[in-house]
């Protein structure tokens, strides 16, 4: 539906860069490889036809039901003097517009940044590969027009980075070209190199998915009348994937990766990175939304047990989650649990979600829509654009069921925020179904002049198949479990059986102060170990057992710390993470 908005023209010039007179972006393109039509676009934001203010969210594919209005991802900082930058997408009112397509050019002499009209018009596209096209090119040689027309390579004698979308460079001359056998860089043999901090495989410059759409896109294209901010100078590659996995919840998930590249030479902390989202969950007048901080996600979900209307899903409605997957590396030594592991300041520690935010579709109030710079960042900081924080309860100012005077980054977290033995929804403070909007933003980090970090999201659709209070939640967070894993798998089921029909352990409660319950009697009947590793990879303990009705008690002897439990059987591999507090 259209949304109510307003703008200021701005009025800022940057010392580093002037507008440049690029046009608005204008490319839109549909991925649709599995059971979800999600509408691309290039300008930052997502799932909707700004011209025709329409949705195009539907899940399932072919149903006519919608389950997301528009998303965009949103960043912002601060300079050495103090002064706040954003940039950021909503609804596009009156022109209004943050982001322009194509990379930016840096003068190597003075470090000024530019981009000229023919660029963001040669970069106004959604560049596309399917895997089986690649597959086949590898087998037999035949290209498609994807693969000869991939974006490899910036021109580099314009200032642009000489490398951009993701492909294997066969003959090594760092020039792409699919006469030479170059192709766009899906990793067929699903090997990666492990980071060895944490024990993650390292898989950030490859493409993903059976369908990919890659672009980029920066915030210097032109005058910026979104947020009304000062060109932060910031480079993104952005792609979108999806798989065809009939039977799993990866069915029903689409995932967006993006590359963040400061091209300025300014320095920018306490930055965040952002995905801001209108839901409009089937019938919008009635939705609720609220978020699970340990897993990274904010979710909508319907307020009642009937999603009615022409548009809703009826009785047993969904629930859609966005699931931060991967955060930004954060600063060394902040003296802050980033990633929500029990654990500070650990090596190559991820800012995760730091902030939850909700806000009314009203104009010139302190919990509504943003306007100024300032209200941009104030909500990826996690308080009110009167610069009230968020107090736990109620309705995050002190009134309403439930409401305290305690301050918090996240709302409606449930009973997912361990600082609180109460939980909080949008029902228990009597707040009334509507049409909601929220705001997954990282904890803080910086960026430094030339910096890249990485943020990819993952949109979740789940549904129950029984009455509950909060319908499709805990469908929805089982499947941000497996969403997660594969992610922390490089993308791949390769020792992920958790991800097929045959179901893992359930292991409760996570994270714990005293012990781990491990209950088996899930598994398939055979022989099992579960090795369990610390932080830093040494092997802690051992235990051999039979599934049948096994149940574990173990932990009461570990220190505090993040611990890993590696699962093993025949023909069967699995991982997960666990915290004692």
């Amino acid at each position: 539906m259209k949304k109510n908005f307003f703008f200021f023209a701005s009025l800022l010039i940057s010392l580093e860069v002037a507008a440049q007179p690029c046009p608005a972006p204008t490319a839109g393109v549909d991925l649709q490889i599995n059971n979800v039509r999600a509408r691309i676009l290039n300008g930052g934001d997502l799932w909707w036809n700004p011209t025709s203010q329409t949705n195009y969210y539907t899940v399932p594919i072919g149903s006519g039901k919608n389950a997301l209005f528009a998303g965009s991802v949103w960043f912002g900082g601060m300079d050495g003097n103090g002064q706040i930058y954003a940039a950021a997408q909503t609804y596009r009112q009156a022109g209004s517009n943050d982001f322009w397509p194509g990379p930016i050019s840096k003068n190597p002499g003075t470090g000024a940044l530019s981009i000229s009209p023919t660029t963001c018009g040669n970069y106004d596209h959604l560049f596309h590969a399917l895997k089986a096209d690649v597959q086949n090119f590898l087998n037999s040689g035949i290209s498609t027009i994807d693969i000869q027309t991939w974006p490899g390579n910036g021109n580099v004698a314009a200032g642009e980075l000489p490398s951009l979308a993701p492909y294997f460079d066969a003959n090594n001359d760092g020039l792409y070209s699919a006469m030479n056998g170059d192709y766009p860089y899906f990793n067929f043999s699903n090997s990666y190199p492990t980071n060895p901090n944490t024990g993650q495989k390292i898989c950030e410059d490859y493409l993903f998915g059976d369908e990919v759409l890659w672009w980029v896109f920066n915030d210097i294209g032109n005058s910026k009348t979104e947020t009304n901010s000062q060109p932060i100078g910031i480079e993104v590659r952005a792609m979108a994937f999806a798989y065809n996995m009939p039977g799993s919840d990866l069915n029903n998930t689409t995932f967006y990766k993006y590359q963040i590249i400061n091209r300025s030479s300014t320095t920018f902390h306490d930055f965040h990175a952002g995905f801001w989202v209108d839901p409009d969950l089937g019938n919008s007048a009635d939705d609720y939304v609220g978020c699970d901080i340990g897993r990274s996600i904010g979710y909508v979900y319907n307020g009642d047990a009937d999603d009615d209307g022409p548009v809703g899903y009826g009785l047993l409605p969904p629930a859609v989650g966005l699931d931060m997957l991967r955060g930004p590396l954060a600063d060394n030594n902040d003296f802050i649990d980033n990633d929500h592991d029990g654990v500070t300041d650990e090596p190559d520690e991820e800012c995760l979600m730091g902030a939850f935010m909700y806000y009314v579709n009203m104009n010139g109030v302190p919990t509504g829509n943003p306007a100024l710079t300032s209200d941009y960042y104030k909500y990826l900081s996690g308080i009110w654009i009167d610069s009230a924080p968020v107090t736990y309860g109620g309705d995050g100012r002190g009134n309403g069921g439930g409401a305290t005077s305690i301050a918090t980054t996240y709302m409606f977290p449930g009973t997912t925020n361990p600082a609180f033995t109460t939980p909080w929804t949008m029902g228990n403070a009597q707040i009334s179904p509507d049409d909601m909007r929220f705001l997954v933003s990282s904890s803080p980090f910086t960026m430094q002049p030339g910096e890249v970090n990485y943020a990819t999201y993952a949109a979740i659709w789940a549904r129950t198949t029984s009455t509950s209070a909060m319908p499709s939640v805990a469908e929805l967070q089982n499947a941000s479990d497996i969403v997660q894993a594969f992610f922390d798998n490089c993308f791949t089921v390769t020792g992920l059986n958790q991800l097929s029909e045959q179901p893992g352990i359930v292991i409760g409660p996570n994270p714990s102060s005293s012990t781990f319950t491990v209950n088996a009697s899930r598994l398939n009947a055979g022989s099992y170990s579960l090795k369990v590793f610390d932080a830093a990879s040494r092997l802690v303990e051992t235990f051999q057992f039979n599934s049948v009705s096994t149940v574990l008690t173990i932990g009461s002897k570990w220190s505090k710390g993040v611990y890993y439990f590696v699962l093993e059987g025949e023909n069967y591999r699995s991982s997960t993470k666990v915290v004692k507090q």
